[in-house]
């Protein structure tokens, strides 16, 4: 998908934006959504995304999936079908249930369900990684598809049990993998970071970094993506917005600046277009035809 639009971001550069999600409160599976917070409890549809002015150097979208139900991941394959812009959708499919290989084998015949997401409800604390997570997480090591990790530092010793099963699984954690950054603590969540890094499939999202760090306070994010941009380097980390959720710290635009202010200055031009677009793309698309 090609552009040449450029926009109040600056630069003219090209994103592909690797996290975001789009809901209908009336479709009632959103249950984590609740009235006392006005600013998410509202309806959020890929027409109000795509009419903001700072989203004009998107060239492309990951709708990520917001409830935990097989229908919503429908829903979203249908907003995909109608809107060039969103490129795929990460879905969500249980991975103890019976249904999981018939319902797999089913949406992947859209060629836009590009990936599934596991939360930290599949990965509880356990001294014994069940059989038939694994059994579903080795179908999709050897199918090469990919999932998002939603984990915190309580849930990773849980899902590098599972990589040690399936070394070859394609993986990306979703917000840097939930560090303390309020606190500042770095060692728990480091440690596991640096053996999460050791897999060579296993990517990271600077995503959903705006809504713990209260806003544009990239001093208190930048311990964070050092350790993650040492670990996994320019070709293995990918932007994403998180939007709405982000909407409670700022804007659109401002998650943009943040993500922009946080680049390492280190990384040269190519390396920043990999962050920026490149990764993100490759790791749902493969070589693909979509261009930045």
């Amino acid at each position: 998908m090609t552009s040449n639009r450029q926009s109040s971001t600056g630069d003219g550069v090209s994103y592909l934006d690797s996290h975001v999600h789009f809901w209908k409160l009336e479709r009632g599976d959103y249950h984590w959504l609740k009235p006392s917070n006005p600013v998410l409890y509202q309806n959020y549809l890929p027409s109000e995304l795509l009419a903001i002015e700072a989203a004009d150097a998107v060239h492309g979208f990951i709708a990520v999936q917001a409830a935990p139900t097989v229908a919503e991941t429908e829903f979203l394959l249908e907003l995909a079908g109608k809107d060039k812009r969103i490129l795929g959708v990460v879905g969500w499919l249980n991975p103890f249930a019976d249904s999981f290989v018939d319902d797999y084998k089913r949406l992947r015949n859209n060629q836009q369900f590009v990936g599934i997401r596991l939360d930290r409800s599949v990965f509880e604390p356990s001294t014994e990684v069940p059989d038939r997570l694994l059994e579903h997480l080795r179908l999709l090591e050897e199918d090469g598809f990919p999932i998002d990790l939603l984990i915190g530092p309580d849930n990773m010793p849980t899902v590098l049990q599972c990589l040690r099963c399936v070394p070859h699984l394609k993986a990306v954690i979703n917000h840097l993998g939930g560090p303390p950054i309020r606190t500042g603590e770095l060692e728990l969540w480091s440690a596991y970071i640096t053996e999460f890094s050791a897999f060579p499939n296993v990517y990271c999202k600077w995503s959903g970094m705006i809504t713990p760090a209260g806003g544009m306070n990239p001093q208190l994010l930048r311990p964070y993506i050092r350790h993650t941009a040492e670990r996994f380097g320019p070709n293995r980390i990918m932007f994403g917005s998180d939007w709405p959720v982000a909407l409670m710290a700022g804007s659109y635009y401002d998650v943009v600046q943040l993500f922009e202010q946080l680049l390492p200055e280190q990384w040269n031009v190519k390396e920043r277009a990999c962050v920026r677009f490149h990764n993100a793309r490759a790791f749902y698309f493969g070589a693909g035809d979509i261009e930045a």
